[in-house]
């Protein structure tokens, strides 16, 4: 895509990881509304409840990372994403490598965007509650947000 955005060049307002640009949300948004693409990395489980609402979406889980990877565009610029931004490093590292050059990485995934007030899609009954991890569960019992 030829507008997509340029992540190689661009300056955003947190430093670079080496090669890996590191985008605030706000900074994130602005480039996926300019065409760049959101590759989630969270699991179907994290993902049922609460999901970003922008224009494309990949959802690639890290645990099925490794394998896959390769499927994604290398003619777009990719923003990888996930819950909190510890897998963002490690997915751009394993994207530098397959040769994939125009990735940058939201710091502070998808909690701090949600702090922003950036767009999302929510379905409450599917957040995950309870006292300690051995007893969580979903609010509903039907698939989630689809």
């Amino acid at each position: 895509m030829a507008d997509s955005p340029d992540f190689r060049t661009l300056e955003g307002r947190l430093p670079r990881s080496g090669r890996l640009l590191n985008l605030s949300p706000r900074e994130a948004f602005e480039q996926l509304e300019h065409g760049a693409v959101l590759v989630d990395l969270r699991e179907a489980y994290e993902t049922d409840f609460r999901r970003f609402d922008v224009v494309e979406v990949l959802n690639l889980p890290m645990i099925d990372f490794r394998v896959d990877c390769s499927s994604l565009p290398r003619d777009r610029a990719l923003v990888l994403a996930d819950a909190a931004g510890i897998y963002g490093r490690e997915a751009a590292e394993l994207l530098f490598a397959a040769g994939y050059e125009n990735i940058a990485n939201l710091v502070g995934g998808i909690l701090d965007w949600e702090r922003d007030g950036l767009p999302l899609c929510k379905d409450i009954a599917f957040e995950l509650n309870g006292q300690c991890a051995c007893k969580i569960k979903t609010r509903a019992r039907r698939e989630g947000l689809a």
